[in-house]
């Protein structure tokens, strides 16, 4: 039987243990020296981490997340951005706009573009009553402003029309096309740019990399280690399968052409990207007309480096294709197709996004322009449109070519809604800008100082060195006055006593 001298004894006068946190737990027990340990696990990741890393960020970048920013509630979007749905649609165009600057000299057909180094240009096309192919090639500096005026650069040794083209390695090649004279041809012309000025001055027919057959408006597309080759027309103009690559060689050379798995359709007048370890076709023409189908090709890559002795490879159907081919054709699910097939699109890719822009649809000329983002898992999905990214609405253009330069992408040359040549360039922007202002459940982004270069980020580091030092004074003063609790509450009851005694 336990008396009144019982510590656990519970009586009169006698307190229990303090409880804390709505009583669930006790005040001196394990269960609370846990939860004070972890918030102040998380006070110190926030006043030495997190907010000396914002700090450098609201310095140097347009715009900061504070917090966790979900399901954002209010968005304002830059002017720059011109009306686009706020925050804009992931690879939606800033409106286009007339780009008189980087109008061609000539009519702008059949021609192909080329961005090589510091500048564009616009390879052969065709002129004249009958068109016939030409060895005209116009060329454009870059600078800071933009496009220069066209002027005229070396032209082909011979006439070429609907070429293939790529910039590898520094050096641009003009691949088949159709000459005045054939409608398609196995040349490969290399044209390197002059170390002085950047112009291409010369150009060379490369024997050794003559195609295997005679192809024009083939789709080209650069790869890591070469050049590949998709698709086009032969001498018959019926579009063909076939896919092939010029590799890199030791020596700095690209060796002759080697046959990949062929395309699962014919295709010609298409577009190529690379986007991941893909190769995705898109656009042009079928057998049977223009192609509403998307094809992706998939590329065995090399293991992924692990620790252990064999790490597994990354897509195991790959087996044991040689890295650097294709060793599977997909056309991916029918929602992944185009609404509707195009004839004469202008067709490009930027930022890992395919677009279409133009042509004519059942014979009538359209502004429309679409887009789409493959992803790993599933390749094409979908095609997005917003009627602010369309072409002007007295802008379409059938037959134009198109070329992405930094931020935007041009569109030349064509032909307009009547039929009619157009040497006029449109430009549009690529990437709208993200929202300067969103208020979320968790969090907020808001505008930031966008200090750019060096001296941006030098005054970054000294913010956010500024932020963790006066932090870290404050959190030493808290230790202190934590240490000295008695002390401290008896110093700010002074103080507040002689503020209260001052002010009667």
């Amino acid at each position: 039987m336990s008396g009144s001298g019982d510590p656990r004894a519970i009586g009169p006068g006698s307190v229990g243990p303090r409880r804390v946190l709505f009583g669930l737990l006790d005040a001196d027990g394990w269960g609370w020296a846990g939860v004070r340990s972890v918030l102040w696990t998380l006070v110190i990741i926030l006043m030495l981490g997190y907010i000396p890393d914002r700090a450098y960020y609201l310095t140097v970048s347009p715009t900061v997340e504070l917090g966790l920013n979900m399901a954002s509630l209010v968005n304002i979007c830059p002017a720059e951005n011109e009306g686009l749905p706020c925050p804009a649609p992931a690879g939606a165009l800033i409106p286009w706009k007339s780009a008189t600057e980087a109008d061609l000299p000539g009519d702008g057909v059949d021609g192909s573009l080329l961005q090589a180094g510091s500048h564009v240009y616009y390879i052969g096309g065709t002129s004249g009553e009958p068109r016939l192919a030409t060895t005209d090639v116009a060329v454009a500096a870059l600078d800071a402003a933009g496009l220069s005026a066209w002027a005229a650069g070396t032209p082909l040794p011979e006439a070429r029309a609907h070429a293939g083209v790529a910039f590898f390695a520094g050096k641009a090649y003009v691949i088949g096309g159709a000459s005045d004279t054939a409608p398609a041809t196995a040349s490969v012309y290399v044209g390197t740019p002059d170390v002085t000025t950047g112009l291409i001055t010369a150009w060379e027919r490369l024997d050794a990399l003559e195609l295997p057959a005679a192809r024009s408006g083939a789709a080209v597309t650069v790869v890591s280690d070469g050049i590949v080759v998709l698709g086009g027309e032969g001498t018959d103009r019926s579009p063909s399968t076939t896919v092939w690559k010029a590799k890199l060689g030791p020596n700095g050379e690209l060796e002759p052409w080697a046959t990949f798995m062929e395309l699962p359709e014919p295709r010609s007048f298409a577009a190529a990207a690379l986007v991941g370890d893909s190769i995705y076709v898109w656009g042009g023409d079928s057998a049977s007309g223009p192609a509403a189908e998307v094809l992706r090709g998939d590329i065995a890559v090399a293991p992924a480096v692990g620790e252990s002795h064999s790490a597994p490879v990354v897509n195991p159907d790959q087996g044991d294709a040689e890295i650097g081919t294709i060793y599977r054709w997909d056309g991916g699910p029918q929602e992944g197709n185009l609404p509707t097939p195009r004839d004469g699109a202008a067709l490009w890719s930027a930022n890992g996004t395919l677009y279409v822009a133009g042509g004519t649809i059942d014979g009538t000329a359209t502004s429309s322009v679409l887009w789409a983002a493959p992803v790993a898992a599933t390749g094409v999905t979908k095609w997005t449109s917003v009627e602010l990214s369309n072409l002007p609405a007295d802008g379409a253009r059938v037959g134009a070519s198109s070329v992405v330069i930094g931020g935007h992408v041009l569109l030349l040359g064509g032909a307009d809604a009547s039929g009619a040549y157009s040497a006029g360039a449109l430009s549009a922007a690529t990437s709208p800008k993200a929202p300067v202002f969103r208020v979320g459940l968790f969090g907020l982004t808001v505008p930031g100082l966008a200090l750019q270069g060096e001296v941006g980020q030098q005054i970054g580091f000294l913010s956010a060195a500024g932020a963790w030092t006066l932090n870290f004074v404050i959190m030493l003063g808290a230790a202190v006055a934590y240490g000295q609790r008695e002390r401290f509450r008896a110093w700010v009851g002074a103080k507040l006593g002689r503020k209260g005694a001052s002010a009667r």
